[in-house]
C-alpha cells in the first residue's frame, strides 16, 4: 500500500489465480509478470498447460489452449481498446519469441468494472461479437486468438470465489467465506499475498468476522499479527491519531518542539500542522 492508500492487487490475482486452479495444480504452470524480452515488457501471469491432454473443467479455464495469458485491471482501472491492443501485442511478440503458433493461445482480462466502451468499439468497428456466457464471463469472437474478460465482481461466489473477492468493500459475508475457503487450500504464512491484500482493503469486514467465530479468530488473528497483514492499517489510524491531538496542542499555544515530544511525531510533521 503507498501513502495514499491504494491497493497493490497484481500479486493477489496470481495467487488467485493459482486458488481458482487448485484442482488442475499438478496441470497448469503459473508465471507471475512472465518476462517477454529483457525490456520491461512483461504480462501479468502466463498459465501454461503442461498436461496437454487434459480437459480445464472450470468455467474461466474451459478457454484454455497452451499457452493463456491474463491481463488483470484493479477495481479502480477501466480496459480500454489500448489496453487490448497492447494484451493482443503480448500475445504476438510471446509467439514470436517462444516460438507458439497463435492457435495456441488464449487471452483472458480480468477486471471490476464494465468494459462497455471496448465492447461497443469491438462489435461495431471490429465487427467481432460478445458472448454472454453469464456469471461475469464474457467471449470476444473474432479476432486472431480466443479472448474472455472476467468481470470480477459478477463472478459466482462458488465457481470463482478468490477472483470475485479480490477487492475492497466486502461484506462480512463475503469476506467469511473467503477466509474458509482460503484456509481450506492453503497453509497460511508470510507468503499469502492474496489473504494479505484481502484484509488490508477489507480491515472492518475482517474484524466483522473475527467477532463472529472464535474459530476463525484464532487462526487468522494470529495469523494477521506474526505477519504484519494489519501493520499498515494500524500504524496510519495511529499516526493519525497522534495528529489529532498534536493539533490541538498546538490550539491552545504549546511549542513545536513540545508538541512533537509529547506526540512521537517528527518536528517537520508538527510544523506542517500549523
Amino acid at each position: 500500500m503507498d501513502e495514499r492508500g491504494k491497493i497493490f492487487w497484481h500479486e493477489a490475482f496470481y495467487e488467485a489465480l493459482q486458488l481458482e486452479f487448485h484442482q488442475y495444480q499438478d496441470a497448469l504452470e503459473f508465471d507471475n509478470e512472465y518476462r517477454l524480452s529483457e525490456e520491461a515488457l512483461r504480462m501479468d501471469v502466463l498459465v501454461i498447460k503442461k498436461n496437454r491432454d487434459i480437459q480445464i473443467e472450470k468455467n474461466i479455464g474451459r478457454i484454455f489452449k497452451g499457452h493463456n495469458i491474463f491481463e488483470f485491471k484493479s477495481e479502480l482501472d477501466s480496459f480500454s481498446l489500448w489496453d487490448y491492443n497492447k494484451v493482443l501485442g503480448y500475445a504476438l511478440l510471446y509467439s514470436s519469441f517462444e516460438r507458439v503458433p497463435m492457435s495456441d493461445i488464449t487471452i483472458s482480462i480480468a477486471l471490476t468494472i464494465h468494459p462497455r466502451e471496448f465492447f461497443k468499439f469491438v462489435v461495431n468497428e471490429c465487427g467481432f461479437t460478445v458472448q454472454d456466457l453469464g456469471n461475469g464471463i464474457y467471449n470476444v469472437e473474432g479476432d486472431i486468438v480466443p479472448v474472455q474478460v472476467l468481470e470480477s465482481k459478477m463472478l459466482s461466489s462458488d465457481s470463482n470465489l478468490f477472483l470475485r473477492n479480490l477487492r475492497s468493500n466486502l461484506s462480512t459475508e463475503d469476506m467469511l467465506k473467503t477466509l474458509q475457503f482460503y484456509k481450506e487450500y492453503k497453509l497460511l504464512d508470510d507468503r499469502n499475498v492474496y489473504l494479505d491484500r484481502l484484509v488490508r482493503a477489507n480491515t472492518h469486514a475482517f474484524r466483522e468476522v473475527l467477532n463472529m467465530s472464535e474459530a476463525v479468530k484464532e487462526i487468522f488473528l494470529e495469523s494477521a499479527e506474526k505477519y504484519g497483514w494489519l501493520n499498515d492499517r494500524f500504524n496510519d489510524r495511529l499516526s493519525m491519531e497522534k495528529k489529532h491531538i498534536a493539533k490541538k496542542l498546538l490550539s491552545l499555544g504549546i511549542s513545536v518542539e513540545k508538541v512533537a515530544e509529547a506526540t512521537e511525531l517528527p518536528v517537520d510533521t508538527v510544523e506542517s500542522l500549523l
